[in-house]
């Protein structure tokens, strides 16, 4: 399976020869995506230094364990002047050339204290401007429409409301429309009726910038995963489709030949916004009449990095192939076969919340308990896994014992 929209490699270039790698700074905690970066970048011999930024520093077994060097900031305050200088000062002392991370709100942060980061620096995360347009789910919906994507019927509906729909439109999935502007939190709910609706809506907080509601759709999801430099020279798009989810955490998925209209369409959806690095596209496709239909974009690595780097789209290392001048052909970043691919304990999750019937209908397949148990005892036994690599067992190990310190902490 060969990447959609990618420019070739001149024959003459030679795809094994070593760039001069910059030095990456990742800023965060240590999650599954954070971990698929490490590896990626200690495997390729990019330089990288992982900012840990918690307030218990790592245990040292896990930072020797991880295979790179590790800096302990304590909580991140970037509205702290204090942990902004002593931020600085650590970029410095590493000769970082460029700073990342793995979350919108830390991004726009970073690009507000630039001026008082070390000259030269780049931040290759999302920019403040593409945050703002990109964290309204109304306006992705508005965007995706106008790059040509299909898209759901959708509402928005404020807090103190009437909601009037008529009871063909149910069911319907309500989510927020920006979510860190929700009260209470939640990340999506199923509503099979008028009531429950306008309950949901009367439970929000007057400060709360409302719901965007869609018709349930009941189906696989489907990823784009892309990566564009800034110039727009190098750029790819690579599809998944998501064969089991639970819980709203991707359990499996296969790579998938990408629909052209579709690669179109995030195409033109990414240039629109100036996206640059990394991202991926979120889609929902019916079961019953094959549609495919936009649901989100998120311009950052995210939960399915680990798994799409075990499927073999190295994520991490084409994000530093867009920070490159010349950037890197794609087959230093993405394998000439890719493989379907998990995460073996969300799988084993997913597997006994159907035993209990404790699944939601937001999971699929839903309630189809033969096909998941089949589909999970497939990838146990057959697909590989986002944690659990031949290849990576040293930092496996740095992973889990981190993971046991902090429910120790």
């Amino acid at each position: 399976m060969t990447p959609a929209m990618t420019d070739p490699v001149p024959d003459s270039q030679d795809v094994h020869a070593t760039p001069a790698w910059p030095c990456i700074a990742l800023l965060g905690r240590l999650g599954t995506p954070q971990l698929a970066c490490l590896r990626s970048w200690r495997r390729a011999g990019v330089p990288c230094v992982f900012l840990h930024a918690d307030a218990a520093p790592l245990p040292r077994a896990v930072a020797w364990l991880l295979g790179v060097r590790c800096v302990h900031l304590g909580p991140l305050r970037l509205d702290d002047p204090g942990f902004v200088q002593r931020l600085a000062a650590v970029l410095a002392e590493v000769g970082a050339q460029a700073l990342t991370c793995v979350s919108e709100p830390i991004s726009v942060a970073l690009w507000a204290c630039r001026d008082q980061l070390p000259a030269g620096l780049r931040i290759a995360s999302v920019r403040p401007e593409q945050a703002r347009l990109l964290e309204s789910k109304v306006s992705q919906d508005r965007l995706a429409r106008e790059s040509g994507l299909d898209t759901l019927p959708s509402h928005h509906f404020v807090p103190g409301q009437r909601v009037q729909l008529p009871p063909h439109a149910f069911p319907l999935v309500l989510r927020p429309d920006v979510a860190r502007r929700v009260e209470p939190v939640f990340k999506v709910a199923v509503v099979h009726d008028l009531a429950a609706c306008q309950a949901l809506v009367d439970g929000l907080a007057p400060t709360s910038s409302g719901v965007i509601a869609q018709p349930f759709v009941r189906g696989p999801n489907l990823l784009v995963h892309a990566w564009r430099s800034a110039c727009g020279r190098q750029h790819g798009l690579l599809a998944f489709r998501v064969e089991a989810k639970h819980k709203g955490v991707t359990v499996v998925m296969r790579p998938v030949e990408l629909d052209p209209q579709i690669a179109e369409g995030c195409r033109r959806m990414g240039q629109a916004l100036g996206l640059a690095g990394v991202y991926h596209f979120e889609f929902i496709v019916d079961d019953r009449s094959g549609r495919t239909c936009f649901i989100d974009l998120n311009p950052r690595f995210g939960g399915t990095t680990g798994k799409v780097l075990s499927a073999g789209y190295d994520e991490p290392l084409a994000l530093v192939s867009t920070l490159l001048p010349e950037g890197l052909p794609a087959q230093r970043f993405v394998a000439s076969r890719l493989r379907a691919t998990g995460g073996l304990h969300q799988a084993l999750a997913a597997l006994l919340g159907s035993l209990r019937g404790t699944s939601t209908d937001a999971d699929y397949p839903h309630p189809q308990r033969r096909r998941l148990g089949q589909l999970l005892a497939r990838h146990l036994l057959a697909g590989r896994d986002e944690l659990l690599r031949t290849d990576a067992l040293r930092s496996l190990l740095g992973f889990a014992l981190y993971q046991l310190a902090r429910r120790r902490g």
